[in-house]
């Protein structure tokens, strides 16, 4: 497994396997914004509207490869507002079915933490789903619940889920 974060060349060169892991997870049941139906097209325009954001060094597209194919990925937005350049928001942590329960999402989120480090980041923010394999890694992963939001969300098949906010403060590196 090789973990990389991926420019904005590199990821529309890999828009086909980006939009086929949205989609199994959409699928799949995951809360990340979009609910059932929910198609080819809808996910590579969603990705082709991070892709400027990838270009404006603003989000990090981090990316796991097995074999040279692309199999999980995970986005850092790093706050821009002047009274925030300290923290970083993680979104998307998504693992291709074949291949959780890999240790994929924990080498992407350690990543995540090591990216947000060189950046001089020290403060990560993040929501999850309550009571999904997302949650049992953050909380295997030491973030610290902050609040539960009940019925937050609904999940891709129009149920009502609750989320839960996580926050992890970093060691500066040495």
């Amino acid at each position: 497994m090789r973990i990389a974060v991926i420019d904005e060349a590199e990821a529309k060169a890999q828009l086909g396997a980006l939009a086929e892991i949205l989609m199994q997870s959409i699928e799949d049941g995951a809360l990340v914004g979009f609910v059932l139906p929910f198609g080819t097209e809808q996910a590579r325009s969603y990705w082709q509207s991070i892709f400027r954001s990838v270009a404006e060094q603003e989000r990090l597209l981090i990316c796991a490869f097995v074999e040279n194919n692309l199999v999980g990925a995970v986005q850092l937005y790093l706050s821009t507002e002047p009274n925030a350049q300290h923290r970083a928001e993680v979104y998307k942590l998504l693992v291709h079915r074949d291949f959780q329960r890999q240790g994929i999402g924990s080498a992407l989120m350690a990543s995540v933490e090591e990216e947000a480090r060189k950046r001089n980041r020290f403060l990560l923010l993040l929501d999850t789903a309550e009571g999904g394999a997302s949650e049992r890694l953050y909380r295997r992963m030491n973030w610290q619940e902050v609040g539960v939001v009940p019925h937050h969300f609904v999940d891709p098949f129009g149920k009502p889920r609750a989320s839960i906010y996580f926050m992890k403060h970093l060691a500066p590196p040495n």
